[in-house]
């Protein structure tokens, strides 16, 4: 009984780490010496059934990789034709998406490997192209699409041919409008096998096994290199498996297979005698320890749930505990290998999150006590600056015009200067306090979202800035489109877009200003744009600060703080603002607001 007790000791030391190789190698070693024998006297009784069956289903196989490959081609020309700049370029031939459409065939030729994009009409007449220089495919196009090229919504992969020594294939899709064809968009790659794709190939194939390519009419057959002679293949029964010979080679195995969506055969030959040697060694070794593998694995996974899974439940239900908020949640394992060690570091790790939440508890109070405080503190400070200022200020302007009207004979052109200079700054002061409490009013109050119509706001804003400030302009609105936001912030912003525009662009013989926006994403970009001074760009980091102008007070009045005012509402909303100009040009703001359902 003691001997026992000693015998599981010794095992329960041993890690994970030792134990599984121990196990899986004799385990290994007894499966391999008993099926080995009987595994090969099978394979030798049936290699030929099983050449043939292997030859099919490789054919099969590599049919649905090369299948896979087409439907990449034809996704991303699909892609590609169903480009809006694309569909109406052929649609209305206009310029302005003639660019879209070109740059989008100048991009496809991102691929190395084509040498031609080009986009034609529905009488596939090509009316773009985007070529690579010294490339010239003189190719009837009709001869090469597949037959179904032109029903709606086609994509697929033509003929292979050849010109000047080089191999060539069409990657064709449909441009279509209203479930008709509006045109195509043809693609013109070069068949060049790869380094990688053939050490992939051989990988599947084997090294003594040959594959080629053809055309789905039989008059055209290639090794990925160069083109090569028709082997006796029958178009109407492709599954069958033919035997036959090249010149003075050993007689060969082959079979031939449709990729679909495309006018490509594929033909995988073998030699008979290396066929069955390597069927033997495929069969004995691959087939055998994956039966083994298997095997080992289920048994290895026997005992690692039944040796790991235990203790890993209690972690699991442990971490549980914690997730829930439960941090008194220990683990009991009594164990000396990896498992028990992690029990113990989870165990450290409970206690120390328990210490470590009861701290932050404290300090979330603490803080929120502080913030409290300095958020009442605030509140009073505006109660002050908005009463206690104002009315000094008040006193200030009485003063000076009491002074003005008294003593107007009195004081000669520069007092009276003075005097008004005194008044304006005072005004200007209180309208500087007003916008401060303003900015720190809007960074307290949350948005009450809403759907507004940002035409009706716009059109109420500017009719209201040009009977204040008598400006006059040509302001041109596009179309605005609503959304969820808080109408009085946003109309807050637009009025101080739009006067700054109309106050930098009041200098200008003819003020212009455009209003408009547009979706993208998932988001509404809205523009102001003027024909005024601008500013210099590299200055715009400090556009959106409180206070900063980059124009003088004397040339244009402003207190610096309504662009301030702006970044903050968008930021509250989740969008965001900048500013695009050129000095003497004119100036474009934007900002973006969420698209809400």
């Amino acid at each position: 009984m003691l001997l026992k007790t000693n015998k599981k000791i010794s095992l329960s030391r041993l890690s994970i780490q030792q134990r599984l190789p121990l196990l899986i190698f004799v385990l290994l070693f007894s499966i391999i010496v008993i099926f080995s024998w009987i595994s090969y006297l099978g394979v030798k009784n049936a290699s030929f059934a099983v050449a043939r069956e292997r030859l099919s289903t490789l054919t099969s196989q590599l049919s649905n990789m090369f299948q896979q490959n087409v439907e990449a081609l034809t996704n991303s020309a699909r892609l590609k034709a169903s480009d809006d700049s694309v569909e109406n370029f052929l649609l209305t031939g206009d310029k302005q998406f003639q660019a879209h459409a070109q740059d989008v065939l100048d991009k496809s030729r991102n691929d190395t490997l084509v040498v031609d994009a080009e986009l034609l009409n529905a009488r596939k007449v090509p009316i773009l192209s985007s070529t690579k220089k010294n490339v010239q495919l003189n190719v009837n196009i009709d001869s090469v699409l597949p037959p179904p090229a032109t029903a709606a919504g086609f994509a697929g992969v033509g003929k292979i041919f050849t010109v000047d020594k080089f191999m060539y294939y069409p990657v064709v899709a449909t441009v279509t409008s209203n479930n008709k064809v509006a045109g195509y968009v043809i693609f013109w790659r070069l068949l060049l096998a790869t380094p990688k794709a053939i050490k992939q190939l051989a990988q599947i194939i084997g090294a003594n096994g040959t594959l080629y390519f053809g055309n789905d009419d039989g008059k055209f057959w290639t090794d990925m290199l160069k083109p090569v002679s028709s082997p006796p293949v029958d178009m109407s029964n492709l599954k069958k498996i033919i035997e036959y010979s090249r010149e003075q080679d050993d007689p060969l195995f082959a079979t031939a297979s449709l990729v679909p969506n495309s006018r490509w055969v594929i033909l995988l030959e073998f030699s008979k005698k290396t066929f069955l040697e390597a069927s033997l060694i495929f069969l004995r070794w691959i087939i055998v320890i994956s039966i083994l593998f298997i095997a080992a694995g289920s048994f290895i996974a026997w005992r690692m749930s039944r040796n790991i899974t235990r203790p890993l439940k209690k972690l699991t239900a442990a971490a549980t505990g914690i997730a829930s908020g439960n941090y008194g949640s220990l683990v009991d394992i009594d164990r000396q290998d990896e498992l028990g060690q992690l029990a113990e570091a989870f165990n450290i790790m409970v206690i120390q999150v328990r210490n470590a939440q009861k701290d932050l508890e404290k300090k979330v109070q603490d803080r929120t006590f502080e913030l409290e405080n300095t958020n009442k503190e605030l509140e009073a400070f505006s109660y002050s600056v908005s009463h206690d200022l104002h009315a000094p200020l008040r006193i200030i302007d009485s003063y000076a015009s009491i002074l003005s009207e008294k003593s107007a004979g009195k004081l000669d052109e520069e007092g009276n200067k003075i005097l008004t200079h005194i008044r304006h700054k005072t005004k200007r002061m209180g309208t500087l306090i007003d916008e401060l409490l303003n900015l720190s009013y809007l960074g307290r109050k949350e948005p009450d979202m809403e759907v507004v119509d940002m035409d009706i706001t716009v059109r109420a804003v500017i009719k209201e800035q040009l009977m204040l400030y008598k400006y006059t302009a040509d302001i041109n609105i596009g179309n605005l489109l609503p959304t969820v936001c808080d109408s009085i912030l946003i109309r807050q912003v637009w009025s101080n877009l739009i006067s700054n525009a109309l106050k930098y662009s009041s200098k200008k013989e003819k003020a212009c200003i455009e209003i408009d926006s547009y979706a993208r994403n998932n988001e509404i970009v809205y523009s102001v744009k003027d024909n005024g001074v601008g500013f210099d760009m590299k200055y715009s980091d400090k556009l959106f600060g409180v206070f900063q102008r980059l124009h003088g007070q004397k040339e244009f009045e402003g207190s610096g703080v309504g662009l301030a005012l702006v970044q903050r509402v968008i930021l509250k909303h989740g969008g965001k603002v900048w500013a695009e100009a050129e000095e003497g040009k004119g100036a474009a703001f934007y900002f973006t607001l969420p698209c809400r359902g």
